[in-house]
């Protein structure tokens, strides 16, 4: 009677650790490193146009690098640098420039940028979505 509790016993034994196992498996499976987190809204092609200076374009990456353009089928830059952006607030690091916080609001595919110091106007970009990438269906 006692080799059958103890055959019981490490039975019992050996599926617990069986399901510890089997959890932590599960458990080291979930992305610590932001995979599963949505997208900020400020990444992407974002276009611009002023009748004194004509349409430019920013590029915000997932990478934290942003990108100015007044020709975007050049892929010549303008401006280029580091970014943060949080709370709706975005700082733009350039390169060999000092930095730059705005105040972000979205409405849609719009975004409008304010100086956090208050200075200048506001500015206004539509998200860009190149036309040439568009597939167009035959009917």
């Amino acid at each position: 009677m006692k080799s059958t509790g103890l055959k019981n016993r490490a039975w019992q034994l050996a599926a617990m650790l069986v399901v510890l196992i089997a959890g932590l498996s599960f458990a080291s499976c979930a992305s610590d490193d932001g995979e599963d987190k949505e997208a900020s809204p400020i990444i992407g092609t974002w276009m611009a146009q002023a009748s004194s200076t004509g349409t430019y374009y920013m590029q915000f990456t997932e990478y934290k690098q942003y990108f100015f353009t007044n020709d975007i089928n050049k892929g010549s830059t303008t401006e280029e640098g580091g970014y943060t952006f949080s709370n709706n607030t975005l700082t733009l690091n350039p390169k060999g420039k000092a930095p730059r916080t705005y105040n972000c609001t979205f409405k849609g595919d719009h975004l409008f940028l304010t100086l956090a110091s208050g200075k200048e106007g506001e500015l206004q970009f539509i998200r860009y979505t190149p036309t040439k990438s568009v597939k167009h269906v035959k009917r």
